[in-house]
């Protein structure tokens, strides 16, 4: 009897079970459901959302038909009897309420005023002006308010944008305004990057294939011509991810990345910058020293003026400080991978040692000034007797 009532129980309970995992999975796929549904529902703008950020249909409609015959790239056609149009101040304009109304129901986590400005000056190198009368700043540029010619900061809702054509934005369909989510997604993954360094915005950028609509005039604006601006363009060098993402890039470009190791800036100051130098390292094994050997090659050019490297028309003592920045990577770089030294692509004389024969005037010039505080004498003392030891007759590779 006690058994037959336990199994009765036990019967009980796996039905019990069974009905609420059944909920439990009926109520996630309604979540789902409602989830898909919501994001429909954020892509549609009513008139009455519309006027409440402050755009008049009309005006938006005049501008649409507008930019019909305008594009982002070069004039290739052959009738020309229509001019281009060029975008003025108010086609950017009333793509902003548009980002801002994406931004804010896609996720977008609104930067504190300071972060903002301090992401702004790490990543352009400029300081905003947080309170000005404009509503946007532009970042870099020169006022010209073509396609994707520059970014803008929107200064009163801290997010950064660019100008794109109305028609890859959105389209008018009777009384309601539906975007359209390629290029707001671009957006929104070039705040989250730039802002938060956020890797899984990095990858929407770095995997987007979407290219615009076939039949449209022009190039699209894609995601992987954002990273190109960033670090080509803008010249921003803080992001590991972006560091490795253009150093692949121009892997099979000799000098393609070393050669933005060292600048100049617009005031003639030599510019250093050691996230280069340790991507350099970081793609250098011991069977695989090519990168950093065309490292070492692209150095030695500019010390010696060859082949129209040393563009910048660097001091002496510029390159003296060049040179020890080399230095420093090379012993490191020596030492780590020490037992596959004179194979394959690492020389068995180091180019530091080739440098210091080669441009003694360079050498003697870092010597006088005790290496900058860059490099440790003992460090160089160390790297010239390896040299003299390998090369008696003083014959250098």
């Amino acid at each position: 009897m006690r058994r037959f009532i336990t199994s009765i129980s036990m019967i009980v309970l796996a039905i019990v079970f069974y009905q609420c995992s059944s909920k439990s999975g009926k109520v996630s796929v309604d979540t789902n459901q409602q989830d898909t549904l919501q994001s429909l529902n954020d892509n549609i703008i009513n008139m009455e959302r519309l006027k409440e950020m402050g755009i008049d249909k009309k005006n938006l409609t005049k501008h649409m038909k507008l930019q019909e015959l305008a594009w982002y790239g070069g004039d290739f056609r052959d009738d020309q009897s229509k001019p281009r149009y060029e975008p003025t101040e108010l086609d950017f304009l009333l793509t902003i309420p548009f980002v801002d109304y994406y931004l804010s129901s896609h996720g977008y986590k609104r930067p504190t005023e300071k972060l903002f400005q301090d992401r702004i000056k790490k990543v352009f190198g400029i300081g905003l002006k947080m309170h000005s009368s404009k509503s946007y700043e532009e970042i870099v540029g020169d006022g010209s308010f073509d396609f994707a010619h520059s970014y803008y900061s929107i200064c009163d809702k801290n997010f950064i944008t660019y100008n794109w054509m109305l028609r890859d934005m959105l389209s008018i369909e009777g009384d309601k305004i539906k975007l359209k989510s390629e290029v707001f997604q671009q957006i929104l993954a070039l705040n989250k990057f730039l802002i938060y360094d956020d890797p899984s915005a990095f990858k929407i950028l770095e995997l987007s294939k979407y290219e615009g609509d076939k039949n449209d005039l022009g190039d699209f604006y894609s995601g992987k011509m954002i990273l190109d601006d960033l670090f080509s363009t803008y010249n921003y060098f803080g992001s590991s991810l972006l560091n490795q993402w253009y150093f692949n890039k121009q892997k099979d470009v000799p000098y393609g990345f070393v050669s933005r190791i060292f600048e100049q800036t617009s005031n003639k100051k030599l510019v250093v910058h050691p996230s280069l130098i340790e991507t350099v390292e970081r793609n250098s094994t011991g069977k695989n020293g090519t990168y950093f050997n065309n490292f070492g090659l692209y150095v030695y050019q500019v010390l010696q003026n060859e082949d129209g490297m040393n563009s910048n028309n660097y001091t002496l003592e510029e390159k003296a400080r060049i040179f020890c920045h080399f230095a420093n990577s090379e012993y490191k770089m020596r030492n780590k991978y020490a037992e596959y030294m004179d194979t394959g692509d690492w020389g068995r004389t180091s180019w530091t040692y080739i440098m210091m024969t080669n441009c003694k005037s360079i050498y003697e010039e870092a010597q006088a000034h005790k290496f900058f505080g860059i490099s440790k004498p003992e460090m160089m003392e160390e790297m010239e007797q390896e040299g003299l030891e390998l090369n008696p007759s003083n014959d250098n590779e």
